[in-house]
């Protein structure tokens, strides 16, 4: 019998930013990998392959906002590890960052954090969701707003509230998270079909609800993709060149510029990550990049 396939689509054959490699990118790596080690969180085999994937995706529990609003105080005696875990992590993270910027990942945490119990509900329940109900709820647990805090870290800005919360700003953020989330689960597709898991991932809301079959699922996915990149350049173009977004001086001008492209590159270097991870592909993900073939098996 025929393994069942599907085909990738180039997804970014539009899209204007090339993989760019930090050159920090490997000590930091390694300074990381040895950082949570420290912890020994995980059975020896279990941190192999997080160290593999280049994964930083642990299981959340309520210690961890805690240790995100409070990251001075020490954790409680017999707490789990993942406590002071975060606590450590964003004591270091937060150094000199700005105040606006320090409230934004503490409000999207608490957001994200929700959102994965919800996810969590919908995943025991197999339930299937409208495609808006979808993205909705994956918008929050996907980790793309706090995470996107860290772009603003890594470019050194500050950028007030007033700014990040323009609706453009905002609209571009959005359509980001999108482009993030259909990406990732049209490679994750093979991942959780073979986990028996695979009824909270977008290929599955879109063949339920568009009563269609896996080829179809992904062309409806690639298609609406499409829309949302050449509105995320339009708006793009619409910041940059001052269209319906105020100027608030040169120096935030052109913070939000870096801003921006931060964000084009976040969407390259994911669309790389889901290839080059092992995550999704083990060690035929680079293999899968170049053919687009995706055998479930």
């Amino acid at each position: 019998m025929d393994k069942p396939i599907y085909h990738l689509p180039h997804t970014l054959r539009n899209w204007p930013w090339v993989r760019l490699m930090n050159s920090h990118y490997r000590q930091a790596q390694a300074q990381s990998v040895a950082w949570l080690e420290s912890f020994h969180p995980f059975f020896p085999q279990v941190q192999h392959v997080f160290n593999k994937c280049d994964f930083s995706d642990f299981t959340l529990c309520d210690a961890t906002m805690d240790a995100i609003e409070n990251p001075d105080k020490p954790r409680p005696e017999g707490e789990n590890i993942i406590g002071e875990i975060a606590r450590q992590f964003w004591r270091r993270a937060s150094v000199d960052v700005p105040r606006p910027c320090q409230e934004r990942f503490v409000n999207s945490w608490r957001t994200y954090l929700d959102s994965v119990v919800e996810q969590a509900e919908r995943r025991s329940k197999s339930y299937i969701c409208t495609m808006n109900e979808y993205l909705a709820a994956r918008r929050n647990n996907i980790g793309s707003e706090p995470s996107f805090v860290f772009l603003e870290i890594s470019l050194q800005l500050d950028l007030p509230h007033e700014v990040m919360e323009h609706p453009l700003i905002v609209a571009l953020n959005r359509d980001t998270t999108d482009l993030l989330i259909l990406s990732n689960d049209m490679c994750s597709y093979k991942k959780e079909v073979l986990a028996n898991d695979a009824a909270y991932n977008a290929v599955t809301v879109v063949m339920v609800n568009e009563h269609t079959d896996i080829a179809g699922g992904i062309q409806w996915i690639s298609d609406y993709h499409d829309e949302i990149v050449e509105r995320f350049l339009r708006v793009r173009e619409d910041v940059i060149n001052q269209n319906g977004f105020p100027s608030w001086g040169t120096d935030i001008d052109d913070q939000v510029a870096k801003y921006i492209d931060g964000l084009g590159q976040w969407i390259r270097g994911h669309d790389e990550w889901n290839f080059g991870s092992g995550r999704y592909f083990g060690d035929r993900g680079l293999e899968v990049q170049k053919t687009r073939v995706v055998a479930i098996v």
